[in-house]
């Protein structure tokens, strides 16, 4: 596929392609600790923050797929993926979301990961979207659920954490499109 990783936009937000002019924003909202508090990292030390923005920098994965930054009135606020995975068999697209702090609880990242979610299943025509989720992260589980996604399991993934594994079907997906409008289920005739 030649398609390049698009702009996404939601009601609130757009999400766009992680660019090396993101890296200081995404540096400073991981010096929030709540921010690594289920990633196996200490993300409050500079050095390890941007370690992790190179990372993401780096991918060399389809270009379609990768890593967006979220925006709110042009400032950086979170940080998600749609990507290979990195922790689960067969390069299965993974999806990712990291939310400042202070934005938490306004239906941001609801909104930023039903456009991932959205892009994924119904504009790629992924046959399946992953998630892996930290086991007491409680407001991504809460997400994963207001999304759609089905729990399958669970596992140690990404620096022996326990997370539970999440998978998100065509035509199983809950809520609206990412602009607000309509739903993103499949209307079934009568």
């Amino acid at each position: 596929m030649d398609t390049k990783q698009p702009t996404l936009t939601t009601e609130r937000s757009t999400l766009e392609p992680l660019g090396e002019r993101h890296t200081e924003p995404i540096v400073r909202m991981f010096a929030d600790p709540e921010m690594s508090r289920y990633f196996p990292g200490d993300l409050t030390v500079r050095q390890n923050a941007e370690a992790m923005v190179r990372r993401r920098l780096a991918y060399s994965g389809p270009p379609e797929l990768g890593h967006w930054v979220f925006l709110r009135d042009g400032v950086v606020i979170g940080l998600g993926h749609l990507r290979p995975s990195w922790e689960l068999p067969g390069e299965l697209p993974e999806i990712g979301w990291y939310l400042a702090t202070e934005h938490g609880g306004a239906g941001l990242a609801t909104e930023a990961g039903r456009a991932l979610l959205h892009y994924g299943l119904n504009e790629l025509g992924l046959d399946s979207v992953w998630a892996l989720v930290h086991t007491e992260n409680a407001p991504s589980l809460r997400l994963a659920q207001r999304l759609g996604f089905l729990r399958v399991g669970s596992g140690v993934h990404y620096g022996q954490m326990w997370h539970h594994v999440h998978v998100a079907l065509p035509g199983r997906v809950s809520g609206k499109r990412p602009d607000g409008t309509g739903s993103l289920t499949p209307a079934v005739g009568p």
